[in-house]
């Protein structure tokens, strides 16, 4: 049963295929997703009712425009649908303008697979960081309430270390709101530390998660969480049986992402379940319903390197 606590958690799955992805990153060719997709949400979505948790899954643009009963089925089980983008492109190599059709593409494809608006935002690669900050107002533009895509840590690919790490509204530049959800961090010696999922939790023994969920918890945090469908997959992740490597180059390049990418994952169902059946996990819409966001504060432009505190609104 989950711990008496009144501070419940966010679970959230970035509705992605290793393979289409991890093909793309190699050779720069996309390729049809496996139909191991269909495995791993069966797996994710068995694992839940069970322990009667929900969660929100952001879904890739590209893998619903393949297979729209995805996101059909993972609603019909009762758990929110959000927009991951549509290429699982990082924002800050992209234009504004390019940022703008990829999430009205995106958010056009899963709404009409779902039959119903999306309302939250996760970014491929959190690659919402300080100078592209500007992406918020495109979001509040095309009618996302809220979004999760700032890590608070200091990461070579992502991250922006002293951005505020409780959840709140934020008025924008462009007039419009939104909220920003951040991924979960404890601090250690003044230094944000990442527990929200993926790699982190791989690789994270299960006694120091729990404590750090403990410890979110009692400041009246939630832990918010990301996973990936693959991570769960009973099957050894291999890039090679797509990837078709031209040279010693390439081959050695798809053996280091197939040890990256199977690092630990083996403890992660175990990992999952426990976690589930220690502690309460809900959706991002379902916790921002319960949530007191009444004070608005101001999203302020970078100034010498920093982001700028909000000002209360």
């Amino acid at each position: 049963m989950p711990e008496p606590t009144r501070t419940p958690n966010i679970l959230s799955i970035d509705l992605e295929e290793w393979y289409q992805l991890s093909h793309r990153y190699l050779s720069g060719q996309s390729i049809p997703p496996r139909d191991s997709i269909f495995r791993e949400v069966d797996y994710l979505l068995d694992v839940l009712q069970r322990h009667g948790a929900r969660a929100t899954f952001f879904a890739l643009g590209l893998l619903i425009e393949s297979h729209p009963e995805l996101v059909r089925r993972i609603a019909t089980a009762g758990h929110e649908i959000g927009s991951h983008g549509y290429e699982h492109l990082q924002i800050f190599r992209l234009t504004r303008e390019q940022f703008q059709e990829d999430t009205r593409r995106a958010k056009q494809v899963v709404e009409d697979a779902l039959g119903a608006p999306v309302r939250g935002y996760r970014a491929a690669y959190f690659s919402i960081n300080r100078a592209s900050l500007w992406a918020l107002e495109v979001l509040a533009e095309n009618g996302f309430e809220y979004d999760s895509s700032i890590f608070p840590v200091r990461h070579r690919r992502y991250g922006i270390a002293d951005f505020d790490r409780r959840i709140l509204r934020y008025r924008l530049p462009n007039g419009l709101t939104i909220t920003e959800v951040p991924l979960a961090t404890v601090r250690l010696a003044g230094t944000n530390l990442p527990v929200a999922g993926g790699g982190y939790v791989r690789l994270l023994p299960y006694p120091l998660l729990r404590r750090a969920v403990r410890k979110l918890n009692a400041s009246g945090a939630p832990l918010v969480t990301y996973f990936h469908p693959y991570e769960f997959d009973d099957e050894r992740l291999d890039l090679l049986r797509v990837f078709h490597p031209a040279g010693p180059s390439a081959a050695l390049r798809a053996r280091i992402v197939n040890f990256q990418q199977n690092l630990g994952r083996s403890s992660m169902r175990g990992k999952l379940e426990r976690l589930l059946q220690d502690f309460r996990f809900t959706t991002f819409a379902e916790y921002l319903r319960e949530a007191d966001l009444s004070e608005s504060r101001t999203l302020l432009p970078a100034e010498s390197g920093q982001v700028r505190r909000a000002v209360c609104g």
